[in-house]
């Protein structure tokens, strides 16, 4: 397992280090010039040579060619990209809209608020969805396998975005303190409804296919042939080697766990990662969109590296060499 976990994480550097070249040539280079929005116009051009000398745009964009810059010295490295590289790195880089602030103080400051949403719509979710699945999947053909595929279909039909309208609409009739902002700690778990109630519909549906397709194998039929109860057979055996897709789902959700839901958050007024992606789009706050695309890419492929060790806990013939 060593082996595989080291080959994984060399390729997980890779991974990162294209996403950062990307996220650098993409936001930084075809963004333009950015100062215009963050120098008060009455600086004149000092202002703007000191603004872009204090986040090192002044510096050469990726190769310092200047006398004595050699590959072995410090001068070499001191550019816009290797600047970038280690802004995204260390979480040093700082905002343009909030100078004072580092990335890591503004991540630290709001990831609390995005993991409050995520961290139990994810779980409530998972739980809820898996609890609904085996139960129209046990009772497979019967009315209420119908019923429910029919309801998870309509649920997967209605945007998102008429859940949080529709959901936020009956907070302002129910209790409109609780409909936006933070002022009162309970209403964090109005977005958290929502979000439980928005994704149950697909999760659902998927969790059925899954435990179906394990309901039709061999073993399953030969248990059953021989005396053990079905419900036995798919709470202690189907559900089991259903975790590998599941796992699999689970695992691409985890990047949203830190960065939030960037509607929910902004429709809600909840200050967490999701509210602060597009707020740094609007403002065109590169250090603040970068950090962040570094984050959620070093979240994913760690989040994959967890999964394939998994894969070979929940499943024996499984071996990572």
């Amino acid at each position: 397992m060593g082996s595989f976990v080291l080959r994984r994480l060399i390729q997980a550097a890779f991974t990162v280090l294209g996403v950062m070249i990307l996220s650098f040539l993409l936001f930084n280079r075809v963004a333009g010039d950015v100062s215009a929005m963050h120098v008060d116009p009455k600086k004149g051009k000092q202002g703007k040579l000191d603004w872009m000398k204090r986040h090192g745009l002044d510096k050469p964009v990726f190769i310092n060619t200047d006398a004595g810059a050699k590959l072995w010295t410090g001068e070499f490295y001191r550019t816009q990209f290797w600047h970038h590289m280690a802004g995204c790195v260390t979480f040093s880089a700082h905002s343009y809209r909030y100078e004072d602030k580092t990335l890591l103080d503004i991540i630290s400051q709001r990831a609390k608020y995005s993991l409050a949403i995520t961290v139990p719509a994810m779980a409530l979710g998972w739980l809820v969805a898996l609890i609904v699945s085996s139960i129209v999947a046990y009772y497979r053909g019967t009315w209420l396998d119908n019923l429910g595929v029919f309801l998870t279909v309509l649920g997967m039909c209605i945007p998102y975005l008429a859940y949080m309208i529709l959901g936020q609409y009956l907070m302002f009739q129910i209790s409109p303190e609780h409909a936006w902002g933070l002022a009162n700690p309970v209403n964090i778990y109005v977005p958290v409804m929502i979000a439980v109630i928005a994704g149950v519909g697909g999760s659902v549906r998927f969790y059925r296919t899954i435990i179906l397709d394990q309901m039709n194998q061999d073993y399953v039929r030969t248990a059953v042939s021989k005396g053990m109860p079905l419900p036995n057979v798919l709470f202690k055996h189907v559900l089991k080697n259903c975790m590998l897709p599941i796992l699999t789902a689970v695992v691409m959700s985890i990047p949203f766990l830190i960065m939030g839901s960037l509607l929910l958050e902004q429709f809600f007024g909840v200050p967490g990662l999701g509210d602060l992606m597009i707020s740094s789009i609007t403002d065109r706050d590169v250090p603040i969109m970068t950090g962040l695309v570094f984050l959620t890419a070093v979240i994913y492929v760690v989040g994959l590296l967890i999964t394939d060790i998994l894969y070979a806990v929940f499943d024996p013939r499984i071996r990572l060499g």
